[in-house]
């Protein structure tokens, strides 16, 4: 579920002039970055939303000083770094844990529709990244080329990570890429010896608290997962505490003052004892049932789940938080209705459980009452145009293409771009921490204070939510895996996304169609409603309709 738009420097271009590089929570940029200085803007690849082009013109990284050949660029400034170079490693998963299925969507041959190697996908993804640099200036490198290189995992075992972390570190690299189990927790252990050496890691598994530990050596190649704890409390808390529990199905819960309980996994990334702290400090009452499951386990909770109703429905609870995957949620609400229990409940956008093709398997006489925050957002359609760099070089019928891939590549390229000159670890941070947030119905991108989190941000993405609602009656889109196309999630306010400090103070219009979207308008992912041109991929395999004379 991880996207390139999601990270800094590919997202749509979110105003038709360049924004602000100072404000809340915007740190201070590295000597000699000039992110939005008259210098930058002037130079002819740079657009008038302050940033370079990519697939879409101004959908590159923000325009920073320009560099001449031959300028000191301060030589060696780290291990790993020279005046000409700078080397990256990509850590991927090997043959057989590939096969095993713990990592991220095999890489297609677009040519043959057959799975391929992630090598290849790196391959190619980077003649795509290398065409953009030629030809467009798309990122700023500051004199040097980075050269990519690419490490296979001989394990997901803590003493294989522990080996290929001192393999890798004898490489010297730079900067490390955690590419391995993307979606199931990266490498901990390779992450945490790489960051200890004092080399900058990129991981599933960093966590804020991790990457403020290993300040500024780790982050995140993911979401941010633990942002649902202050998202959510201050929803609870700013917009729901002290009204009726207006959308319950029982009638004596309606009247009643909301009184809330919360289903959450027993896991150390999960810091439930934060959560009633921030929903006090957000204005909410104390949690009158708090029932942990062990998220390893989630179908033997599911199994319990009359238990877990029963202590709720004891309790008096009239809205329950649903930090739950599908198979718990479909249990607790089968459980409710044979115990003849019709509370609201509250989606968190946990493991995706707001996912329509989830949603539709769900009980529907409880999903009746069924709304909250969603990670997701409404369809946009872009109706044939190309937005990402990948098919925008190779087109869809050539090249090796990984989901994943172009958003390390990406990583790696924004790192050393908004460093600056001087290309330390520090400056990583301090470029990071200065970019300004991007906000689309995509949702926000950001690192720092930039998103308003009440925690320095290590990840790109996941610190906002839309508001959305569930509604049986109408039919979506085909989603893989579900039984019908009745039943989606309906976004309040257009799709509009919601932070942790901007949370509305008041109830949002759940289960009201005004103003509520399922799908928008491509152009609505941009600020001034108009879609950035197409540009041009001269000579490209998308335009010629042959691969490159090297491509393999």
């Amino acid at each position: 579920m991880v996207s390139a738009l999601a990270m800094i420097g590919a997202t749509p271009a979110s105003a038709a002039s360049p924004p602000a590089f100072t404000g809340t929570g915007i740190g201070p940029q590295p000597t000699g970055l000039g992110m939005g200085s008259k210098a930058a803007l002037a130079q002819a690849s740079c657009n008038s939303n302050g940033r370079t082009s990519f697939a879409l013109a101004g959908s590159g990284p923000y325009c920073v000083s320009p560099w001449t050949a031959g300028k000191n660029n301060g030589g060696a400034t780290a291990p790993g770094v020279t005046k000409d170079s700078v080397t990256a490693v990509i850590y991927i998963e090997n043959e057989q844990q590939a096969a095993g299925g713990s990592g991220s969507q095999a890489p297609t041959d677009q040519a043959t529709g057959k799975t391929a190697s992630v090598k290849d996908a790196i391959r190619d993804t980077l003649k795509a990244f290398q065409y953009a640099q030629d030809t467009l200036h798309t990122f700023q490198t500051w004199g040097r080329t980075i050269n990519f290189q690419v490490y296979e995992a001989s394990g997901p075992d803590e003493a294989s990570q522990r080996a290929d972390a001192t393999a890798i570190a004898d490489m010297k690299p730079f900067i490390v890429f955690d590419q391995t189990r993307w979606s199931t927790g990266g490498a901990p252990a390779l992450a945490s010896a790489l960051a200890a050496k004092k080399i900058v890691t990129y991981s599933a598994s960093t966590t804020p608290a991790i990457g403020k530990a290993q300040d500024p050596y780790r982050w995140a190649n993911s979401t941010d997962d633990t942002a649902a704890i202050p998202l959510v409390a201050s929803f609870v808390g700013r917009s729901l505490a002290g009204e009726k529990a207006q959308w319950a199905g029982d009638s004596d819960l309606k009247t009643k003052t909301r009184t809330f309980g919360i289903v959450y996994p027993t896991a150390p990334t999960f810091d439930f004892a934060s959560f009633q702290p921030l929903l006090t400090k957000s204005g909410g009452p104390k949690l009158a049932q708090a029932l942990g499951f062990d998220p390893n386990a989630a179908q033997q909770a599911a199994e319990s789940a009359t238990t877990y109703i029963q202590k709720l429905k004891d309790a008096g609870v009239t809205s329950v938080i649903l930090f739950a995957p599908g198979p718990l949620v479909t249990g607790l609400m089968t459980a409710a209705t044979a115990q003849n229990y019709h509370p609201e409940w509250l989606f968190t956008g946990y493991q995706y459980q707001d996912y329509d093709g989830f949603a539709r398997t769900y009980p529907q006489d409880q999903m009746k009452q069924a709304f909250g925050l969603s990670i997701l957002w409404p369809y946009a359609d872009p109706k044939g145009l190309i937005t990402d760099g990948f098919r925008w070089y190779w087109g869809k019928s050539q090249g090796v293409y990984s989901t994943t891939i172009p958003a390390v590549v990406l990583d790696i390229y924004s790192a050393v771009q908004y460093a600056g000159p001087t290309l330390t670890a520090a400056n990583v941070r301090k470029g990071l921490f200065s970019v300004p947030p991007t906000t689309t119905l995509l949702g926000s991108s950001g690192y720092g204070f930039t998103t308003g989190m009440p925690y320095p941000e290590y990840a790109a993405g996941g610190t906002d939510r839309a508001l959305a609602f569930w509604d049986g009656e109408t039919n979506g889109p085909a989603q893989p895996g579900s039984p019908t196309d009745k039943g989606v999630f309906q976004y309040v306010d257009g799709g509009k996304r919601v932070t942790f400090s901007t949370m509305p103070k008041t109830e949002p219009k759940f289960f009201d169609m005004k103003g509520a979207v399922i799908q928008v308008p491509y152009s609505a992912l941009y600020a001034d409603g108009v879609v950035p041109a197409a540009t041009p991929c001269a000579g490209c395999p998308s335009a010629t309709g042959t691969p490159p004379a090297s491509s393999s």
